[in-house]
């Protein structure tokens, strides 16, 4: 074999390598989603089981906003959560329904990064919840509103949520592009041809590599 196709070689090993090692460390990171959602899901079926709906309803929340593209825990939790409420409407238990829709509400509000996931569950459920509060007794300064005029002023106000920040958004795609290039730059340049560990460069793109990882929970949080 030639050097020229001795050296592709060794670069083509080495980007695959880092590929994978990206590949591994988002692997992780869904992993850890989707059992911690699971998780949350199968204890609040045990307590809904065990009759103790109000307390399953928490955890039916956590496991909601455990949220990951594709994680079925997450949906089947909001799908549970909906049941509950309509079940409690329908029995005339005003606080469980409200309990069980905001608990929607705020699952998917607390999952929302660059897109709110998820956004005709929300509707439903701030709907949901302004007709519920409309038909409470209304605090003096609502006295000399209808019901349908106190819905309406309540849906407003839970519709009026900020969206997310599209500096915060950059900032974690930025994140992610340092993170995965660290990764890359970390496999290819840290580590010699003898697949020994190059010190200064180790340092160099392991420091670049926690920054663009901080970054990208940083820009996901704050979005």
């Amino acid at each position: 074999m030639t050097a020229p196709a001795r050296e592709d070689g060794r670069w083509a090993r080495r980007i695959a390598r880092a590929v994978g090692i990206a590949g591994v460390l988002l692997l992780v990171l869904a992993v850890r989603v989707v059992t911690a959602s699971r998780a949350e899901l199968v204890e609040a079926d045990r307590l809904r089981e065990r009759g103790d709906v109000d307390a399953s309803v928490a955890h039916y929340r956590r496991a909601a906003r455990w949220y990951a593209p594709g994680n079925p825990y997450s949906t089947d939790a909001l799908d549970r959560l909906a049941e509950i409420a309509r079940g409690a409407e329908a029995a005339g238990d005003r606080d469980l329904a409200l309990a069980a829709w905001r608990s929607v509400r705020g699952a998917i509000l607390g999952a929302r990064s660059f897109y709110v996931p998820h956004a005709e569950r929300l509707e439903r459920a701030d709907e949901h919840i302004a007709t519920l509060m409309a038909a409470l007794p209304p605090p003096p300064v609502d006295a000399g509103r209808s019901e349908a005029e106190r819905r309406a002023a309540h849906l407003e106000l839970l519709r009026d949520v900020p969206r997310p920040s599209p500096f915060w958004g950059l900032v974690a795609l930025l994140g992610l592009a340092t993170w995965i290039v660290a990764a890359l730059a970390f496999v290819t340049r840290a580590i010699d041809e003898e697949d020994r560990l190059v010190a200064a460069q180790a340092r160099v793109w392991g420091t670049v590599w926690i920054l663009g990882f901080g970054s990208f929970l940083l820009g996901l949080a704050l979005a």
